[in-house]
């Protein structure tokens, strides 16, 4: 299995070196979104792109270096990330995404946290195994800072505004992502996925620049 995620892995993200805005189409591609109880955080400038995923999701994992390399650089893109939080499931995971994005850690670091969830069959919802999967990822982060981050106030109330989010916009699968706050992507392949990603990026960019 973990061969079979590596050679995906290198075989989508040499296919999204070049990867390009396509034409779409509103219910195949996306569908656009109403109102919401929870509108998600936006910065002014910015395209905004929130991706709803989970770390025990293998089509997450295999986007996951790929959506990486396509967000890299972007100065049109804020991309944030939610642990989907349902019925209170993953929510040792959402606490493991929110300090991961707080202290900025890098996408290898989030591949790791796949890996060791979906090869390994580790639980890292439980203190201790959590403890031994940083202690073994020392190189690319600090554990005490990480701990101290992880238990902290900010952190706590994490679980429950993913939840409200992923209620909010409905989310009923992984990977979706929201585009602008008004798109929502359809289930699709990594590459077309990301090129779809692409189109809506650059379809939000255009209609801001036109009010």
């Amino acid at each position: 299995m973990k061969k079979l995620l590596i050679s995906l892995s290198l075989t989508i993200g040499l296919s999204m070196a070049n990867a390009a805005s396509i034409a779409i189409k509103e219910n195949i591609d996306y569908t656009k979104i109403s109102a919401v109880s929870k509108p998600l955080d936006t910065i002014p400038g910015k395209v905004n792109v929130t991706e709803f995923f989970s770390f025990s999701c293998i089509h997450c994992s295999i986007l996951e270096p790929s959506l990486s390399t396509w967000y890299t650089g972007n100065k049109k893109i804020n991309l944030q990330r939610i642990q989907v939080v349902w019925e209170s499931y993953n929510t040792g995971y959402a606490k493991i995404n929110a300090t991961a994005q707080l202290l900025k850690l890098n996408s290898k670091f989030i591949q790791n946290v796949f890996n060791a969830t979906i090869n390994d069959r580790a639980n890292l919802e439980d203190p201790a195994q959590l403890k031994k999967f940083l202690k073994d990822n020392q190189a690319l982060v600090d554990s005490k800072k990480f701990m101290a981050t992880y238990n902290s106030f900010a952190i706590s109330t994490k679980p429950q505004e993913y939840a409200q989010y992923t209620q909010a916009y409905n989310i009923t699968g992984t990977p979706s992502f929201i585009v602008g706050n008004k798109y929502l992507t359809k289930p699709a392949q990594a590459e077309k996925l990301i090129q779809v990603l692409q189109a809506l990026v650059d379809k939000v960019n255009q209609e801001q620049k036109n009010k």
